[in-house]
Protein backbone atom coordinates (compact mmCIF):
# COMPACT_ATOMS: atom_id res chain seq x y z
CA UNK A 1 0.00 0.00 0.00
CA UNK A 2 1.55 3.28 -1.09
CA UNK A 3 1.66 6.48 1.08
CA UNK A 4 -1.07 8.10 -0.58
CA UNK A 5 -3.55 5.06 -0.23
CA UNK A 6 -2.99 4.95 3.12
CA UNK A 7 -2.80 8.63 3.98
CA UNK A 8 -6.54 9.07 2.36
CA UNK A 9 -7.70 5.63 4.69
CA UNK A 10 -6.59 6.97 7.80
CA UNK A 11 -8.25 10.54 6.74
CA UNK A 12 -11.89 8.35 6.23
CA UNK A 13 -10.86 6.48 9.55
CA UNK A 14 -10.95 9.53 11.43
CA UNK A 15 -13.56 11.62 9.84
CA UNK A 16 -16.14 8.50 10.65
CA UNK A 17 -14.78 8.31 13.86
CA UNK A 18 -15.24 12.36 14.46
CA UNK A 19 -18.62 11.71 12.53
CA UNK A 20 -19.52 9.49 14.92
CA UNK A 21 -18.45 11.27 17.88
CA UNK A 22 -20.63 14.00 16.77
CA UNK A 23 -23.76 12.01 16.31
CA UNK A 24 -23.07 10.44 19.81
CA UNK A 25 -22.86 13.88 21.45
CA UNK A 26 -26.15 15.06 19.79
CA UNK A 27 -27.96 11.65 20.69
CA UNK A 28 -26.73 12.91 24.32
CA UNK A 29 -27.56 15.96 24.40
CA UNK A 30 -31.22 15.35 22.94
CA UNK A 31 -31.80 12.36 25.19
CA UNK A 32 -30.34 13.76 28.43
CA UNK A 33 -31.19 18.14 27.75
CA UNK A 34 -34.55 18.04 25.59
CA UNK A 35 -36.06 14.73 26.80
CA UNK A 36 -38.75 16.58 28.35
CA UNK A 37 -39.41 18.82 24.82
CA UNK A 38 -39.76 15.72 23.17
CA UNK A 39 -41.87 14.15 25.60
CA UNK A 40 -44.14 17.21 25.98
CA UNK A 41 -44.16 16.45 21.84
CA UNK A 42 -45.29 13.20 21.54
CA UNK A 43 -47.91 13.66 24.09
CA UNK A 44 -49.00 16.58 22.31
CA UNK A 45 -49.45 14.14 19.38
CA UNK A 46 -51.41 11.80 21.40
CA UNK A 47 -53.53 13.98 23.26
CA UNK A 48 -55.48 17.00 22.55
CA UNK A 49 -56.95 19.52 25.47
CA UNK A 50 -60.76 20.30 24.98
CA UNK A 51 -62.18 22.68 27.16
CA UNK A 52 -65.32 22.19 28.85
CA UNK A 53 -67.46 24.92 29.03
CA UNK A 54 -68.77 26.23 32.66
CA UNK A 55 -72.30 27.00 32.54
CA UNK A 56 -73.71 30.31 32.56
CA UNK A 57 -75.69 31.38 35.68
CA UNK A 58 -79.87 32.12 35.31
CA UNK A 59 -81.69 35.05 35.08
CA UNK A 60 -84.57 34.80 36.94
CA UNK A 61 -88.04 36.88 37.90
CA UNK A 62 -89.10 37.22 41.34
CA UNK A 63 -91.10 34.29 41.21
CA UNK A 64 -88.34 32.26 40.36
CA UNK A 65 -89.64 32.13 36.14
CA UNK A 66 -86.56 31.90 33.75
CA UNK A 67 -85.90 35.06 31.79
CA UNK A 68 -82.52 33.68 30.48
CA UNK A 69 -80.71 30.22 30.82
CA UNK A 70 -78.14 28.65 28.65
CA UNK A 71 -78.91 25.07 26.87
CA UNK A 72 -77.08 22.32 25.42
CA UNK A 73 -76.17 22.60 21.73
CA UNK A 74 -72.92 21.40 19.23
CA UNK A 75 -70.24 23.27 17.73
CA UNK A 76 -68.80 22.17 13.91
CA UNK A 77 -65.45 22.36 13.51
CA UNK A 78 -63.03 20.75 11.29
CA UNK A 79 -59.13 19.90 10.70
CA UNK A 80 -58.29 20.94 6.79
CA UNK A 81 -55.45 18.80 6.95
CA UNK A 82 -57.66 15.75 6.97
CA UNK A 83 -59.96 16.42 4.42
CA UNK A 84 -59.31 15.40 1.19
CA UNK A 85 -62.21 16.53 -0.82
CA UNK A 86 -62.70 19.76 0.60
CA UNK A 87 -65.26 20.91 -2.40
CA UNK A 88 -67.68 18.09 -1.34
CA UNK A 89 -67.37 18.16 2.19
CA UNK A 90 -67.85 21.88 2.21
CA UNK A 91 -70.46 21.11 -0.58
CA UNK A 92 -72.67 19.14 2.14
CA UNK A 93 -71.60 21.23 4.91
CA UNK A 94 -73.41 24.48 3.23
CA UNK A 95 -76.60 22.70 2.00
CA UNK A 96 -77.15 21.20 5.80
CA UNK A 97 -75.75 23.94 8.11
CA UNK A 98 -77.22 27.05 5.72
CA UNK A 99 -73.44 28.13 5.35
CA UNK A 100 -72.36 30.06 2.24
CA UNK A 101 -70.22 27.36 0.37
CA UNK A 102 -67.41 30.03 -0.89
CA UNK A 103 -66.57 31.27 2.34
CA UNK A 104 -66.49 27.13 4.27
CA UNK A 105 -64.50 26.20 0.91
CA UNK A 106 -61.93 29.48 1.92
CA UNK A 107 -62.03 28.10 5.81
CA UNK A 108 -61.52 24.18 4.56
CA UNK A 109 -58.35 24.94 2.57
CA UNK A 110 -56.74 27.14 4.90
CA UNK A 111 -53.23 25.65 5.93
CA UNK A 112 -54.31 24.98 9.57
CA UNK A 113 -55.15 22.19 11.92
CA UNK A 114 -58.62 23.50 13.43
CA UNK A 115 -61.28 25.90 11.60
CA UNK A 116 -64.79 26.48 12.93
CA UNK A 117 -67.66 25.41 10.59
CA UNK A 118 -70.42 26.55 12.85
CA UNK A 119 -70.95 27.14 16.35
CA UNK A 120 -74.05 26.39 18.10
CA UNK A 121 -76.02 24.21 16.21
CA UNK A 122 -78.82 22.00 17.18
CA UNK A 123 -78.48 18.12 18.33
CA UNK A 124 -80.75 17.85 14.98
CA UNK A 125 -78.36 19.77 12.99
CA UNK A 126 -75.43 17.70 14.39
CA UNK A 127 -76.99 14.14 13.67
CA UNK A 128 -77.60 14.96 10.06
CA UNK A 129 -74.14 15.85 9.63
CA UNK A 130 -72.96 13.78 11.32
CA UNK A 131 -74.73 10.63 9.16
CA UNK A 132 -72.39 11.76 6.01
CA UNK A 133 -69.06 10.81 8.13
CA UNK A 134 -66.93 12.99 6.85
CA UNK A 135 -63.24 13.27 7.07
CA UNK A 136 -61.46 15.97 9.36
CA UNK A 137 -65.48 16.99 10.39
CA UNK A 138 -65.69 16.83 14.80
CA UNK A 139 -68.18 17.97 17.12
CA UNK A 140 -67.89 19.58 20.30
CA UNK A 141 -70.59 20.18 22.97
CA UNK A 142 -71.44 23.33 23.45
CA UNK A 143 -73.53 26.19 25.51
CA UNK A 144 -76.07 28.57 23.63
CA UNK A 145 -78.18 31.21 25.51
CA UNK A 146 -81.81 31.07 25.36
CA UNK A 147 -84.87 33.27 26.16
CA UNK A 148 -88.05 31.41 26.53
CA UNK A 149 -89.61 34.48 26.87
CA UNK A 150 -88.13 36.33 23.65
CA UNK A 151 -88.96 39.82 23.41
CA UNK A 152 -90.14 40.58 27.12
CA UNK A 153 -87.23 42.54 29.37
CA UNK A 154 -85.13 42.66 26.20
CA UNK A 155 -83.54 45.70 26.75
CA UNK A 156 -82.87 45.45 29.82
CA UNK A 157 -81.35 41.63 30.20
CA UNK A 158 -79.10 42.41 26.71
CA UNK A 159 -77.07 39.85 25.47
CA UNK A 160 -73.82 37.56 24.79
CA UNK A 161 -71.52 36.90 22.22
CA UNK A 162 -70.85 33.59 20.84
CA UNK A 163 -68.65 32.43 23.57
CA UNK A 164 -71.75 33.64 25.70
CA UNK A 165 -69.96 37.01 27.35
CA UNK A 166 -72.36 39.63 28.14
CA UNK A 167 -72.56 42.54 25.81
CA UNK A 168 -75.80 44.28 26.60
CA UNK A 169 -77.62 44.86 29.53
CA UNK A 170 -77.85 42.43 32.94
CA UNK A 171 -76.17 39.93 30.69
CA UNK A 172 -73.00 42.54 30.58
CA UNK A 173 -73.88 44.35 34.00
CA UNK A 174 -73.92 40.76 36.15
CA UNK A 175 -71.05 39.03 33.95
CA UNK A 176 -68.48 37.80 36.24
CA UNK A 177 -71.41 36.66 38.31
CA UNK A 178 -72.93 34.77 35.59
CA UNK A 179 -70.65 32.98 33.59
CA UNK A 180 -69.08 30.16 34.51
CA UNK A 181 -65.83 28.88 34.74
CA UNK A 182 -64.46 26.63 32.03
CA UNK A 183 -62.76 23.21 32.81
CA UNK A 184 -60.19 21.32 30.45
CA UNK A 185 -60.31 17.47 29.52
CA UNK A 186 -57.26 15.55 27.69
CA UNK A 187 -58.53 13.15 24.59
CA UNK A 188 -56.25 10.51 23.57
CA UNK A 189 -56.30 9.99 19.59
CA UNK A 190 -55.06 7.06 17.70
CA UNK A 191 -52.73 7.05 14.67
CA UNK A 192 -54.86 9.29 12.56
CA UNK A 193 -56.05 12.06 15.34
CA UNK A 194 -59.28 10.02 15.66
CA UNK A 195 -60.48 10.70 19.59
CA UNK A 196 -60.45 7.40 21.12
CA UNK A 197 -60.62 8.12 24.67
CA UNK A 198 -60.81 10.53 27.36
CA UNK A 199 -58.38 10.92 30.06
CA UNK A 200 -58.38 10.86 33.65
CA UNK A 201 -56.96 14.41 33.72
CA UNK A 202 -59.98 16.50 34.04
CA UNK A 203 -60.12 20.17 35.46
CA UNK A 204 -63.90 20.04 35.89
CA UNK A 205 -66.05 23.47 34.83
CA UNK A 206 -67.89 25.22 37.39
CA UNK A 207 -71.24 27.17 36.86
CA UNK A 208 -72.29 30.39 37.13
CA UNK A 209 -74.60 32.22 40.00
CA UNK A 210 -78.00 33.18 38.93
CA UNK A 211 -79.65 36.54 39.28
CA UNK A 212 -83.00 36.93 40.68
CA UNK A 213 -84.73 39.45 39.52
CA UNK A 214 -87.40 41.83 41.19
CA UNK A 215 -89.34 42.31 38.06
CA UNK A 216 -92.69 41.02 37.39
CA UNK A 217 -92.84 38.53 34.18
CA UNK A 218 -96.40 39.02 34.04
CA UNK A 219 -96.08 42.66 35.10
CA UNK A 220 -93.67 43.30 32.44
CA UNK A 221 -95.87 41.88 29.93
CA UNK A 222 -99.06 44.22 30.44
CA UNK A 223 -96.45 47.37 30.55
CA UNK A 224 -94.80 45.73 26.72
CA UNK A 225 -98.03 44.97 25.69
CA UNK A 226 -99.99 48.61 26.05
CA UNK A 227 -96.99 51.06 25.41
CA UNK A 228 -96.17 49.17 22.25
CA UNK A 229 -100.47 49.43 21.40
CA UNK A 230 -99.92 53.18 22.43
CA UNK A 231 -96.80 54.03 20.52
CA UNK A 232 -98.81 52.27 17.09
CA UNK A 233 -101.62 53.97 17.74
CA UNK A 234 -100.22 57.46 18.05
CA UNK A 235 -97.52 56.49 15.46
CA UNK A 236 -95.11 57.51 17.70
CA UNK A 237 -91.17 57.27 17.58
CA UNK A 238 -90.72 55.42 20.76
CA UNK A 239 -90.90 55.46 24.20
CA UNK A 240 -90.62 53.62 27.72
CA UNK A 241 -92.32 52.64 30.78
CA UNK A 242 -91.41 51.18 34.30
CA UNK A 243 -93.46 50.31 37.54
CA UNK A 244 -91.04 50.58 41.14
CA UNK A 245 -91.90 50.15 44.56
CA UNK A 246 -91.67 53.26 45.61
CA UNK A 247 -90.30 52.14 49.56
CA UNK A 248 -87.22 50.38 48.03
CA UNK A 249 -86.53 51.28 45.13
CA UNK A 250 -87.97 47.53 43.30
CA UNK A 251 -88.23 47.78 39.84
CA UNK A 252 -91.29 45.16 38.78
CA UNK A 253 -91.07 46.10 35.03
CA UNK A 254 -88.73 48.25 32.50
CA UNK A 255 -90.28 48.35 29.43
CA UNK A 256 -88.91 50.12 26.00
CA UNK A 257 -90.41 49.97 22.49
CA UNK A 258 -88.88 49.07 19.89
CA UNK A 259 -87.88 45.86 20.96
CA UNK A 260 -86.26 42.73 19.97
CA UNK A 261 -85.66 39.61 20.04
CA UNK A 262 -82.32 37.89 21.87
CA UNK A 263 -82.54 34.60 20.17
CA UNK A 264 -82.33 35.97 16.87
CA UNK A 265 -78.77 38.24 17.26
CA UNK A 266 -78.68 38.32 13.60
CA UNK A 267 -81.48 40.50 13.31
CA UNK A 268 -80.91 42.95 15.74
CA UNK A 269 -80.79 46.43 15.02
CA UNK A 270 -78.18 48.65 17.43
CA UNK A 271 -81.40 51.14 17.97
CA UNK A 272 -83.56 48.29 19.55
CA UNK A 273 -81.08 47.05 21.91
CA UNK A 274 -81.31 50.81 23.65
CA UNK A 275 -82.53 50.89 27.29
CA UNK A 276 -84.23 53.82 26.57
CA UNK A 277 -85.55 54.65 30.11
CA UNK A 278 -82.03 54.02 31.42
CA UNK A 279 -79.89 55.94 28.79
CA UNK A 280 -81.83 58.18 27.00
CA UNK A 281 -82.25 61.99 28.50
CA UNK A 282 -84.69 64.26 27.40
CA UNK A 283 -86.69 67.76 28.56
CA UNK A 284 -89.15 66.55 30.92
CA UNK A 285 -91.59 69.60 30.28
CA UNK A 286 -94.19 69.97 33.00
CA UNK A 287 -94.06 66.33 34.80
CA UNK A 288 -91.16 68.38 36.46
CA UNK A 289 -92.86 70.60 38.34
CA UNK A 290 -93.09 68.06 41.00
CA UNK A 291 -89.64 70.04 42.46
CA UNK A 292 -91.31 73.28 42.81
CA UNK A 293 -93.78 71.66 44.61
CA UNK A 294 -91.50 69.85 46.92
CA UNK A 295 -89.57 72.91 47.59
CA UNK A 296 -93.06 75.30 47.46
CA UNK A 297 -94.45 73.03 50.34
CA UNK A 298 -91.00 72.39 52.17
CA UNK A 299 -90.10 76.09 52.54
CA UNK A 300 -93.59 76.71 53.68
CA UNK A 301 -94.14 80.27 51.55
CA UNK A 302 -97.74 79.48 50.16
CA UNK A 303 -100.71 77.90 51.49
CA UNK A 304 -102.86 75.94 48.96
CA UNK A 305 -105.08 78.86 48.71
CA UNK A 306 -102.91 81.68 48.34
CA UNK A 307 -103.48 83.74 45.06
CA UNK A 308 -100.66 83.78 42.05
CA UNK A 309 -101.45 85.96 38.35
CA UNK A 310 -100.89 84.40 35.98
CA UNK A 311 -100.89 86.82 33.45
CA UNK A 312 -103.57 85.32 31.54
CA UNK A 313 -101.32 83.22 29.75
CA UNK A 314 -98.57 85.34 28.23
CA UNK A 315 -95.42 86.55 30.72
CA UNK A 316 -92.19 88.45 29.64
CA UNK A 317 -89.02 86.79 30.82
CA UNK A 318 -85.59 87.75 30.18
CA UNK A 319 -84.96 86.60 25.91
CA UNK A 320 -88.44 85.54 25.28
CA UNK A 321 -92.01 85.49 26.45
CA UNK A 322 -93.24 82.47 28.68
CA UNK A 323 -96.44 81.40 27.45
CA UNK A 324 -99.43 78.97 29.24
CA UNK A 325 -101.31 76.07 27.31
CA UNK A 326 -104.16 78.18 28.44
CA UNK A 327 -105.33 81.70 29.21
CA UNK A 328 -105.17 82.06 33.25
CA UNK A 329 -105.75 84.86 35.63
CA UNK A 330 -105.89 84.16 39.13
CA UNK A 331 -104.89 80.74 40.41
CA UNK A 332 -104.40 78.98 43.88
CA UNK A 333 -101.22 77.14 44.67
CA UNK A 334 -102.91 74.56 44.52
CA UNK A 335 -104.41 74.90 41.03
CA UNK A 336 -101.43 76.27 39.47
CA UNK A 337 -100.32 72.79 39.48
CA UNK A 338 -103.71 71.13 38.97
CA UNK A 339 -103.77 73.16 35.94
CA UNK A 340 -100.08 72.93 35.10
CA UNK A 341 -99.25 76.67 34.87
CA UNK A 342 -95.89 77.44 33.59
CA UNK A 343 -96.47 80.97 34.69
CA UNK A 344 -97.75 80.32 37.83
CA UNK A 345 -94.37 78.18 38.36
CA UNK A 346 -92.45 80.44 37.20
CA UNK A 347 -93.45 82.68 39.99
CA UNK A 348 -93.71 80.27 42.67
CA UNK A 349 -89.74 80.15 41.72
CA UNK A 350 -89.26 84.01 42.03
CA UNK A 351 -90.51 84.07 45.19
CA UNK A 352 -89.02 80.84 46.56
CA UNK A 353 -85.34 82.22 45.12
CA UNK A 354 -83.81 80.72 42.15
CA UNK A 355 -81.10 80.21 44.34
CA UNK A 356 -83.51 77.62 46.75
CA UNK A 357 -84.83 75.79 43.83
CA UNK A 358 -81.23 74.97 42.46
CA UNK A 359 -80.24 73.41 45.99
CA UNK A 360 -83.57 71.04 46.03
CA UNK A 361 -82.15 69.65 42.26
CA UNK A 362 -79.37 68.76 44.34
CA UNK A 363 -80.82 67.45 47.49
CA UNK A 364 -82.85 65.14 45.06
CA UNK A 365 -79.79 64.40 43.21
CA UNK A 366 -80.68 65.31 39.36
CA UNK A 367 -77.98 65.55 36.75
CA UNK A 368 -76.25 62.56 39.09
CA UNK A 369 -76.80 58.31 38.51
CA UNK A 370 -79.49 57.29 40.26
CA UNK A 371 -77.03 53.88 40.96
CA UNK A 372 -79.13 51.52 38.94
CA UNK A 373 -77.83 47.92 37.57
CA UNK A 374 -77.70 48.84 34.49
CA UNK A 375 -75.30 49.74 32.09
CA UNK A 376 -75.10 53.14 29.94
CA UNK A 377 -76.87 55.39 32.48
CA UNK A 378 -77.34 58.80 31.25
CA UNK A 379 -76.81 60.82 34.33
CA UNK A 380 -78.90 63.71 33.17
CA UNK A 381 -78.08 67.42 32.50
CA UNK A 382 -78.42 70.00 35.61
CA UNK A 383 -76.03 72.79 35.35
CA UNK A 384 -74.80 74.51 37.93
CA UNK A 385 -76.27 78.33 39.14
CA UNK A 386 -73.35 79.76 37.92
CA UNK A 387 -74.06 79.11 34.14
CA UNK A 388 -77.40 79.67 34.35
CA UNK A 389 -78.90 82.21 32.03
CA UNK A 390 -81.50 85.20 32.49
CA UNK A 391 -83.63 82.94 31.38
CA UNK A 392 -82.88 79.68 33.41
CA UNK A 393 -84.79 80.76 36.54
CA UNK A 394 -88.12 80.86 34.67
CA UNK A 395 -87.63 78.08 32.40
CA UNK A 396 -85.68 75.52 34.13
CA UNK A 397 -88.90 74.85 37.00
CA UNK A 398 -90.87 74.23 33.97
CA UNK A 399 -88.40 71.17 32.44
CA UNK A 400 -86.60 73.00 29.80
CA UNK A 401 -82.97 73.59 30.19
CA UNK A 402 -82.35 70.61 32.25
CA UNK A 403 -82.09 66.70 31.27
CA UNK A 404 -83.28 63.69 32.36
CA UNK A 405 -84.22 59.75 31.89
CA UNK A 406 -87.64 58.18 33.08
CA UNK A 407 -86.04 56.29 36.02
CA UNK A 408 -84.89 60.19 37.62
CA UNK A 409 -88.22 61.30 37.08
CA UNK A 410 -89.54 57.84 38.84
CA UNK A 411 -86.98 58.29 41.61
CA UNK A 412 -88.54 61.88 41.68
CA UNK A 413 -92.06 60.85 42.47
CA UNK A 414 -91.16 58.43 45.12
CA UNK A 415 -89.71 60.81 47.29
CA UNK A 416 -93.60 61.82 47.58
CA UNK A 417 -95.10 58.53 47.57
CA UNK A 418 -92.85 56.86 50.42
CA UNK A 419 -92.67 60.36 53.07
CA UNK A 420 -89.59 61.58 51.60
CA UNK A 421 -87.14 58.90 51.22
CA UNK A 422 -84.74 59.04 47.65
CA UNK A 423 -84.37 55.75 46.65
CA UNK A 424 -82.02 53.51 44.63
CA UNK A 425 -83.59 52.37 41.77
CA UNK A 426 -82.64 48.35 40.87
CA UNK A 427 -83.67 44.89 39.11
CA UNK A 428 -81.51 42.71 40.81
CA UNK A 429 -82.60 41.25 44.31
CA UNK A 430 -79.93 38.47 44.62
CA UNK A 431 -77.62 35.99 43.75
CA UNK A 432 -77.99 32.37 43.83
CA UNK A 433 -74.54 30.02 43.99
CA UNK A 434 -73.88 26.26 45.00
CA UNK A 435 -77.25 25.91 46.96
CA UNK A 436 -77.77 29.37 48.50
CA UNK A 437 -78.50 33.23 47.85
CA UNK A 438 -77.45 36.15 48.95
CA UNK A 439 -79.11 39.47 48.72
CA UNK A 440 -77.88 42.11 46.37
CA UNK A 441 -80.47 44.86 47.21
CA UNK A 442 -79.25 48.52 48.27
CA UNK A 443 -80.26 48.40 52.20
CA UNK A 444 -79.94 52.50 52.62
CA UNK A 445 -82.40 55.20 51.56
CA UNK A 446 -81.65 58.87 52.18
CA UNK A 447 -83.94 61.23 54.16
CA UNK A 448 -84.00 64.72 51.86
CA UNK A 449 -87.48 65.92 52.52
CA UNK A 450 -89.67 65.91 55.67
CA UNK A 451 -92.78 63.45 55.83
CA UNK A 452 -95.00 66.40 56.42
CA UNK A 453 -94.17 68.53 53.42
CA UNK A 454 -93.98 64.73 51.05
CA UNK A 455 -97.23 63.95 52.13
CA UNK A 456 -98.63 67.69 51.47
CA UNK A 457 -97.28 67.22 47.74
CA UNK A 458 -98.88 64.04 47.92
CA UNK A 459 -102.31 65.65 48.43
CA UNK A 460 -101.72 68.23 45.48
CA UNK A 461 -100.93 65.63 42.76
CA UNK A 462 -103.43 63.42 43.92
CA UNK A 463 -105.94 66.26 42.97
CA UNK A 464 -103.74 67.12 39.55
CA UNK A 465 -105.20 63.51 39.13
CA UNK A 466 -108.73 63.61 40.20
CA UNK A 467 -109.28 67.83 39.11
CA UNK A 468 -106.68 68.82 36.86
CA UNK A 469 -104.77 67.89 33.57
CA UNK A 470 -104.54 64.34 34.91
CA UNK A 471 -107.93 62.86 34.81
CA UNK A 472 -107.09 60.28 32.61
CA UNK A 473 -105.08 58.25 34.78
CA UNK A 474 -107.70 58.13 37.25
CA UNK A 475 -108.95 54.47 38.84
CA UNK A 476 -111.90 54.38 40.18
CA UNK A 477 -111.68 53.77 43.63
CA UNK A 478 -108.30 54.35 44.30
CA UNK A 479 -105.64 57.50 45.52
CA UNK A 480 -103.61 58.24 42.33
CA UNK A 481 -101.02 60.90 41.92
CA UNK A 482 -99.44 62.40 39.51
CA UNK A 483 -98.26 65.07 36.34
CA UNK A 484 -98.22 65.35 33.37
CA UNK A 485 -96.08 66.61 30.82
CA UNK A 486 -96.00 67.63 27.12
CA UNK A 487 -92.34 68.65 25.94
CA UNK A 488 -91.71 70.63 22.85
CA UNK A 489 -88.30 69.40 21.72
CA UNK A 490 -85.05 71.20 20.56
CA UNK A 491 -84.04 71.13 17.05
CA UNK A 492 -80.66 71.44 16.55
CA UNK A 493 -80.96 72.45 13.06
CA UNK A 494 -83.13 74.93 13.28
CA UNK A 495 -81.72 75.73 16.65
CA UNK A 496 -84.85 76.65 18.22
CA UNK A 497 -87.73 74.53 19.57
CA UNK A 498 -89.49 72.38 17.04
CA UNK A 499 -93.51 73.14 16.51
CA UNK A 500 -94.32 69.39 15.11
CA UNK A 501 -92.17 67.46 18.15
CA UNK A 502 -93.12 66.41 21.24
CA UNK A 503 -92.56 64.41 24.21
CA UNK A 504 -95.71 62.90 26.27
CA UNK A 505 -94.46 61.91 29.67
CA UNK A 506 -96.85 61.31 32.45
CA UNK A 507 -95.36 59.92 36.06
CA UNK A 508 -97.64 59.09 39.08
CA UNK A 509 -97.60 56.56 41.88
CA UNK A 510 -100.98 54.93 43.24
CA UNK A 511 -101.07 56.13 47.30
CA UNK A 512 -103.09 54.01 48.60
CA UNK A 513 -101.44 50.39 47.81
CA UNK A 514 -98.98 48.48 50.01
CA UNK A 515 -96.12 49.39 48.73
CA UNK A 516 -96.77 52.81 47.30
CA UNK A 517 -96.11 51.90 43.69
CA UNK A 518 -94.42 54.67 41.34
CA UNK A 519 -95.68 53.69 37.33
CA UNK A 520 -94.02 56.42 34.75
CA UNK A 521 -94.41 56.25 30.98
CA UNK A 522 -92.92 58.35 28.55
CA UNK A 523 -93.81 58.77 24.59
CA UNK A 524 -91.08 60.08 22.24
CA UNK A 525 -92.75 62.16 19.12
CA UNK A 526 -96.41 60.88 18.91
CA UNK A 527 -98.59 62.27 16.13
CA UNK A 528 -102.19 61.73 16.69
CA UNK A 529 -101.53 63.67 19.71
CA UNK A 530 -99.23 65.07 22.32
CA UNK A 531 -100.06 66.05 25.30
CA UNK A 532 -98.62 63.63 27.75
CA UNK A 533 -102.59 63.94 29.73
CA UNK A 534 -104.18 62.48 26.56
CA UNK A 535 -100.96 60.06 25.32
CA UNK A 536 -99.18 58.79 28.28
CA UNK A 537 -102.06 59.04 31.36
CA UNK A 538 -104.00 56.47 29.83
CA UNK A 539 -101.15 54.20 29.41
CA UNK A 540 -100.69 54.58 33.37
CA UNK A 541 -104.36 53.90 34.07
CA UNK A 542 -104.24 50.65 32.14
CA UNK A 543 -101.12 49.64 33.94
CA UNK A 544 -101.91 50.70 37.27
CA UNK A 545 -105.58 49.03 37.05
CA UNK A 546 -103.53 45.02 36.09
CA UNK A 547 -101.31 45.98 38.65
CA UNK A 548 -103.47 46.58 41.52
CA UNK A 549 -105.59 43.67 40.66
CA UNK A 550 -102.42 41.32 40.35
CA UNK A 551 -100.62 42.47 43.37
CA UNK A 552 -103.76 42.10 45.54
CA UNK A 553 -104.81 38.99 44.15
CA UNK A 554 -101.56 37.15 45.02
CA UNK A 555 -101.65 39.42 48.36
CA UNK A 556 -98.40 41.49 48.30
Amino acid sequence: MNKKYKKRTTNIYFAFIILFLVISARIFYLQVFRSNFFQGLAQDQRYRLVKLQGRRGDILDRRKRILSKSISCYSVFADPFLISNSEATADILSTNLDLFKDSLLFKLNKKKRFVWVKRKISWEEKEKVKAFKLDGVSFIRDEKRFYPQTNLLASVLGIVNIDNQGLEGLEFFYNDYLRGKDGWVRVLRDSVSREIIFSPQIISPQEGANIVLSIDAQIQYWVEEYLEETITDFKAASGSALVMNALNGELLALANYPSFNPNELGKILPEQMRNRAVSDMFEPGSVFKIVTLLAAVNEDKFTDQDKIFCENGKLKIPGTILHDWKSYGELSFREVFMKSSNIGVAKIVQALGPDVFSSYLKRLELGRLTGVDLPAEAKGSAKEMDKWSKTSPYIIPIGQEIGVNLLQLARTFAVVANGGYLVTPHVATSICSQGSCESISPKTRKKVIPTFAANRAKDILISVVSEGTGKRAQVKGRKIGGKTGTAQKYDPEIKKYSPSKYRATFVGFIADSNPPLVIGVTVDEPRRSHFGGVVAAPVFKRIAQKVISYTEGLGN
